[in-house]
């Protein structure tokens, strides 16, 4: 990339996603971005359905008199543009790649999101955020440099508009979330219903046409959340309706209310704070372990996949083709295979869990314990950079971390809860990771080849080699005990 990602995800707040798209200016990353999205970039004289102009050539962008006109860098259109609908959109972070997306304009939703949306450690930095939240909500929050001006013929954005009709739902404002990563990932609208602070519904789209595998296997978790019930069921959104926009994939839900996890554990909060919350969400793993758990007879279809599919790629690590089958009879439990600090959204004590996607029946038990604490538990001891993040991945589990007591802790729990065989916790552990791996890069090497340039390794896929490398790791792992 030439420029920061996303800020291309603007265009998604247009009446009608655009096919085409000119570009006037210096505009770093926008090429690259409507690449991906699969917007066709055309010269301005061939009618483009938008104009995207640094400010410098404002005017002569609004003269070009395109359906749609978006100014990159600040929320003043020229005098004159002839748009009837004009948003003045806040990315969050300004600067940089956006987390998300305000109109300025909708108040209420524009207050939630510089709320909940964006966080800063640093407490002076924090309490600036919510005097500008409070600004924004009585309309009075300035649009700094590095807004975005749209402009166009009308003021729903187009999957807002096909969401609402979906769920027959009333006139809204809205924020878009934007993700990070890959292009594959998918964005989502929050929905404020009339007079409502708080939002109600979420429609989640991908970037990408045709990208549709994922409402697929998010209406599979549906069905598997609805059978389950309890625990499980208390802490998920509901899948109401799916339904496309200009070829790409989008569905309703119910929207999940408050803070993402990992904004509230870099704020500038008590640490013992922070372990009340990720000690809520480990106590509701260990609920649902509990709930779910099965004979060990169903775990013959997994350890089948995982010999078949995971381990030949392990090989050449020393791992051996018949490890699955060494693990000894343990309990089947659901799974939801993404619990990370960013599928987490808290609030006053209560939390729910999104992008149940991944979910299985009938998994590996501790995979989602240990998924979720070396996420959490890395941000609760300040490991927030890459390179914390992996190597506090290792202090972590060999007992090193300031947390490593926590986690302990939560894995006796669990092997005491479903009468685990001490000797098969680490490879238990050992399977899961090398699970994750083989998941990440797939969805890796689908996110190259829709976006045509290689990507790094995740997270999983180094955490992964890690734990096999690591001498105090992998399937002899015993510093848990």
């Amino acid at each position: 990339m030439t420029g920061p990602r996303h800020r291309a995800d603007a265009l998604f707040v247009l009446p009608r996603i655009p096919a085409t798209a000119a570009l006037l200016g210096e505009l770093p990353g926008w090429a690259e971005d409507l690449h991906e999205r699969q917007i066709e970039i055309v010269p301005p004289q061939d009618d483009p359905d938008v104009v995207v102009s640094e400010p410098a050539r404002a005017e002569e962008a609004a003269a070009l008199s395109a359906p749609s006109l978006v100014v990159d860098g600040e929320a003043r259109l020229p005098e004159g543009a002839r748009y009837p609908a004009r948003l003045r959109l806040l990315p969050l972070p300004v600067a940089g790649e956006p987390a998300l997306l305000v109109d300025l304009g909708q108040r209420r939703a524009a207050r939630y999101g510089i709320r909940h949306g964006i966080v800063h450690p640093e407490r002076w930095r924090a309490l600036r955020n919510r005097a500008a939240s409070r600004l924004a909500g009585l309309g009075l929050l300035p649009a700094p440099a590095g807004s975005i001006a749209v402009a166009s013929a009308a003021g729903t954005p187009e999957l807002v508009a096909a969401g609402r009709e979906a769920g027959g739902l009333a006139d809204s404002e809205w924020l878009l979330l934007v993700s990070s990563g890959s292009t594959v990932r998918r964005d989502a609208f929050l929905l404020f219903p009339p007079d409502e602070r708080k939002p109600s519904h979420v429609v989640k789209f991908s970037r990408v046409p045709g990208e549709g595998g994922q409402f697929e296997r998010d209406e599979r978790a549906a069905r598997l959340v609805a059978e389950t019930g309890g625990a499980v069921a208390r802490r998920a959104p509901s899948l109401l309706a799916r339904f496309e926009a200009q070829g790409r994939p989008a569905s309703l839900e119910s929207a999940a209310v408050g803070t993402k996890l990992t904004n509230l554990l870099r704020e500038p909060r008590p640490r013992r704070t922070k372990l009340a919350a990720v000690e809520a969400v480990a106590r509701w793993l260990l609920q649902v372990a509990r709930e779910t758990a099965g004979p060990p007879e169903t775990l013959a279809a997994e350890r089948d996949r995982l010999e078949r599919d995971v381990l030949p790629a392990w090989a050449e690590h020393g791992v051996p083709p018949d490890f699955v089958r060494s693990i000894p009879p343990v309990p089947a439990t659901l799974q939801h295979n993404d619990v990370a600090e960013e599928n987490v959204v808290w609030a006053n004590g209560d939390f729910t869990v999104l992008d149940w996607e991944w979910a299985q029946p009938r998994g590996l038990p501790l995979g989602d314990l240990v998924y979720f604490a070396v996420h959490v538990l890395r941000i609760v001891d300040g490991a927030l950079t890459e390179e914390a993040r992996d190597r506090h991945f290792v202090e972590v589990l060999t007992g090193a971390a300031e947390s490593s007591p926590v986690l302990f802790r939560w894995i006796r729990e669990l092997v005491s809860a479903l009468g685990l065989p001490e000797s098969s916790v680490g490879p238990l552990v050992t399977a899961n990771w090398l699970d994750r791996a083989g998941l990440s890069l797939v969805e890796r090497r689908r996110a190259e080849q829709v976006g045509g340039a290689p990507l790094d390794p995740a997270f999983a896929e180094r955490a992964a080699l890690a734990w096999i490398r690591h001498p105090a790791l992998g399937p002899g792992w015993s510093a848990w005990r």
